[in-house]
């Protein structure tokens, strides 16, 4: 393990005094010198890799337990993976599982790798992190330090990522008398449905080509940043909590709303709590919400009343805004009798049949949503100040939609679904990680846990720290103490 040490010392320390030479003569700067440094300290990192992956291998291949169940097929057998710093190469063992032909790298099980695994939970979640951000050529680049890796790559590991970690249960649950759901959904661009060049017309001549991609997000409470004086309000969510995929289908959507219910359960008391106001444009998904979550209410969304409400007076012209005034009366009253007075006189003054379609159209879409406007204005509780609209563009739309783009149904479910965990809050390397133990827990059998347990052992004895002074000529000159220091802490670390 010291060797690449040895070596950044008698090479690459003479390398970077020869810049930092240059630099005091004026022919190189501070950058120059920087990137020399975290060149050739990337390298000697990866190098430590390599160097360290090896030993493991002498140990396990010496070990009892190995030597009990599997026999030594192959010696010295080459391998490269992609670690953040660069790329580690190495050599491993390969064994034959006794009584049997099946054939292992017991290296690559201690490590968590897979086989053919190119790339380090690191750099897959650095890819995954920029991808989310940006775009999966983007993420490639940002993969590793040194290293890109391809479009293509990014795009296999978003597929191929599981979203899914348990909800860590609280200490003591919370207790809140009313909960807020407000539910929406962006409408992103297929490529494809199952193949490339499946997407057909509809009778107009345009592409069917949408999916439609879902999202809760769950709060406690808003709450005015800039204080309640202020003239320009800025308000902020308390308790968020995002859910999002594009579950299609009764089932799927089942799925979704009992994620939901599950995650309301595990952290609130619901003892305590009253009440559960699920605010959406009363879609049929978004209403089937209140058939999974106790004690919760459909309340219509004001954005969509607007929206319809807006449309229904544009051709009124001077006379929109006094419409819109007793529109909003009667909706505010909860008076369903005044409502239907007001569109009444509308569609009287309204010549054009389109636009009447439109205003009978409104009108209908207010009265089917009847309860839901009636218990926005009946019930205590009430926190309507937030907008479905407005964590849709900030959550999907920003990477999804707004930008001419294509997805395959399974990407958008997947960039969905990480867009939605990373506004949680949570790290892409802890999710990577938890799935790799899961994984591993799943493929482990005792005489892998009979070996990992001897190497535990094995690896107390280690002192390579005393090996490394002994070795390692130049560590006593006075000039070098800098780098024993650096040593001593990276081994004793």
């Amino acid at each position: 393990m010291y060797y690449s040490i040895q070596h950044f010392i008698e090479k690459d320390i003479i390398e970077i005094e020869k810049i930092v030479g240059k630099v005091i003569e004026g022919k190189m700067d501070s950058d120059d010198l920087s990137n020399a440094i975290q060149k050739r300290v990337l390298n000697l990192g990866a190098q430590l890799l390599g160097e360290i992956y090896e030993l493991l291998d002498d140990e396990i291949r010496e070990s009892i337990a190995r030597k009990k169940h599997w026999n030594i097929e192959h010696r010295e057998e080459k391998k490269t993976i992609l670690d953040v710093m660069g790329k580690v190469e190495f050599k491993r063992t390969g064994y034959c599982v006794k009584g049997t032909n099946k054939y292992v790298y017991l290296l690559d099980r201690v490590l968590g790798y897979d086989p053919g695994q190119k790339i380090t939970l690191g750099v897959a979640a650095k890819a995954l992190e920029e991808t989310i951000e940006s775009s999966y050529s983007k993420g490639g680049k940002k993969a590793s330090i040194t290293e890109e890796i391809s479009k293509q790559a990014v795009k296999e590991l978003v597929h191929g990522t599981v979203i899914e970690m348990p909800v860590a249960k609280p200490k003591k649950k919370k207790k809140q008398k009313y909960l807020h759901i407000i539910a929406d959904e962006d409408h992103v661009s297929a490529q494809f449905w199952k193949e490339k060049g499946d997407l057909t017309d509809d009778i107009k001549g345009n592409k069917i080509n949408t999916i439609t991609t879902k999202l809760i997000c769950l709060y406690e409470d808003i709450v005015n940043e800039s204080g309640e004086a202020s003239k320009s309000p800025r308000y902020k969510l308390i308790g968020k909590k995002y859910f999002s995929g594009v579950y299609a289908g009764n089932k799927a959507n089942e799925e979704l709303w009992k994620q939901v219910a599950d995650y309301i359960e595990t952290i609130y008391d619901t003892e305590y709590l009253e009440r559960v106001y699920i605010a959406g444009d009363g879609a049929t998904w978004i209403k089937a919400g209140c058939e999974y979550i106790e004690n919760s209410r459909f309340v219509l969304d004001k954005f969509h009343m607007m929206k319809y409400i807006n449309t229904s007076v544009t051709q009124l012209l001077d006379s929109a805004d006094d419409a819109k005034s007793e529109i909003w009366e009667a909706i505010n009253g909860a008076n369903k009798k005044a409502l239907k007075n007001v569109y009444k006189r509308i569609l009287e003054v309204t010549e054009n049949e389109k636009k009447k379609e439109e205003v009978r159209s409104a009108l209908g879409y207010l009265l089917n949503n009847w309860n839901g406007i009636k218990i926005r204005v009946d019930e205590s509780g009430s926190c309507w100040k937030c907008c479905a609209e407005g964590q849709i563009s900030h959550v999907l739309s920003s990477r999804m939609s707004s930008r001419p783009m294509g997805w395959s149904i399974l990407g958008c479910d997947k960039m969905a679904k990480l867009r939605a965990f990373k506004w949680n809050g949570e790290k892409v390397i802890d999710l990577l990680k938890y799935q790799k133990k899961k994984q591993m827990e799943q493929e482990r059998r005792e005489e892998q846990e009979e070996l990992i347990k001897e190497l535990r052992k094995r690896h107390s004895g280690w002192d390579y720290a005393e090996r490394t002074k002994a070795v390692i000529p130049g560590l006593e000159k006075h000039s070098m103490k800098w780098m024993k220091g650096l040593i001593n802490q990276t081994l004793d670390a």
